[in-house]
């Protein structure tokens, strides 16, 4: 506990205003999607500030926004797609922004005083200061990279693989061959520009796999060779190389053979971890409008199972992703990814039922299995050094 003190004192240490990028992009409300599109691609973007003439926030247009638009025509005005970002002012601690970014996705969010942004603050300006903090850049990574990573191939479709990144609630997938070796990356924006560029159609319904879905090959729009790191090649020297060629995203290879990913994203729920709260901090995303329904109960058995873990290691952030699909005709067969960062360690576990809540309970029950293990297996080594 002393440990993680004293690494909260040091995030904290940090203001937003210490890491905000003053010189931004911003697009005007009335500008048409296509003409934004053009100029996220230009600037390397995924989020753009919409603001008025006199810098006021309106709110924010990202690729995640269009890709999930049905039959969006290319006229559009960037007011008719615009979401709005979460408060973050000057002042704010880092944890919370990174706890914003964990709870909207975004890769940065505006930074605003009263409703007049002051500049932007990024997964990578969060990730960043986990240079300087020996405790997180030593850790390896293996413990914070996702091993339960889904890919496509190069021979898939666009289509499969925007479907992919919608029911998985992730901006990047791994490209492998059939023996699951890695052999390239494909990301949303790659997909968001081919789509704007191709003009294929008047609408994008075309590449949000909504609509006549266009069919080309992922291996035509997929980068070759992307840049990999080893599972026990330490955090730090990750985010270096993330900061360094300007990617969010690292295949972790060993071997040849791919053994998870880390992103930005990872990073930040790491330092958002750190936030002080009496409460567990609880996130579930992918959940479809027609099982909202099922909400309470899924969040009644959460809450039992980290009671549980609560007496094994204390539970900081648990993020928990929830997919379905229909092998079986109109059956819905869902899959959750439960992500748990205690005191001690990060845990990652997966659920797949016919049933959500049961789903739900075998997640967790997962998790809760984990911790233990991993609490019986200290003390074992504390009796053997003993002994």
């Amino acid at each position: 506990m002393k440990a993680r003190e004293k690494v909260r004192s040091v995030i904290e240490s940090y203001k937003t205003e210490d890491l905000m990028a003053t010189q931004y992009e911003t697009t005007d409300p009335e500008t048409t999607i296509s003409d934004v599109v053009a100029r996220m691609r230009a600037m390397n973007l995924h989020e753009i500030p919409v603001v008025t003439d006199v810098n006021k926030l309106m709110g924010v247009v990202s690729y995640r926004s269009l890709v999930r638009r049905k039959n969006l025509p290319v006229g559009t005005k960037a007011k008719s797609v615009m979401e709005t970002p979460p408060e973050i002012g000057e002042d704010t601690s880092i944890t919370e922004v990174a706890e914003g970014i964990v709870s909207t996705g975004y890769r940065q969010i505006p930074v605003v005083r009263g409703k007049k942004i002051l500049g932007v603050i990024s997964r990578e300006d969060i990730a960043r200061t986990v240079l300087n903090i020996k405790e997180l850049r030593n850790i390896p990574v293996r413990e914070v990279m996702t091993t339960d990573v889904q890919a496509v191939t190069s021979k898939d479709s666009l289509k499969r693989a925007v479907e992919l990144m919608g029911r998985l609630d992730v901006r990047a997938l791994p490209v492998v061959d059939d023996t699951n070796a890695l052999v390239g990356i494909i990301g949303i924006k790659d997909i968001v520009n081919y789509g704007w560029a191709s003009r294929k159609s008047e609408t994008l319904g075309e590449i949000s796999g909504r609509s006549d879905p266009v069919e080309v090959e992922i291996g035509s729009l997929s980068v070759d060779n992307p840049i990999t790191v080893g599972p026990d090649s330490p955090i730090g020297q990750a985010v270096s190389l993330m900061l360094e060629k300007k990617i969010s995203t690292l295949p972790v290879v060993e071997k040849d053979r791919m053994e998870g990913i880390l992103t930005t994203y990872d990073i930040v729920e790491l330092v958002a971890s750190f936030r002080p709260r009496d409460m567990v901090y609880v996130q579930i995303t992918g959940l479809e409008e027609e099982d909202r329904h099922s909400l309470d109960m899924m969040d009644k058995e959460i809450e039992a199972e980290l009671q549980k873990i609560a007496k094994l290691s204390k539970p900081l952030l648990f993020t928990l992703h929830v997919s379905k699909h229909n092998p079986a005709g109109n059956v819905a067969k869902y899959s959750l990814s439960g992500r748990l960062i205690t005191e001690n360690k990060i845990f990652v576990a997966k659920g797949i039922e016919w049933n959500l809540i049961k789903a739900t309970i075998t997640t967790m029950e997962r998790l809760q299995k984990m911790v233990k293990e991993m609490k019986e297996s200290r003390l074992d080594q504390r009796k053997r050094a003993k002994g």
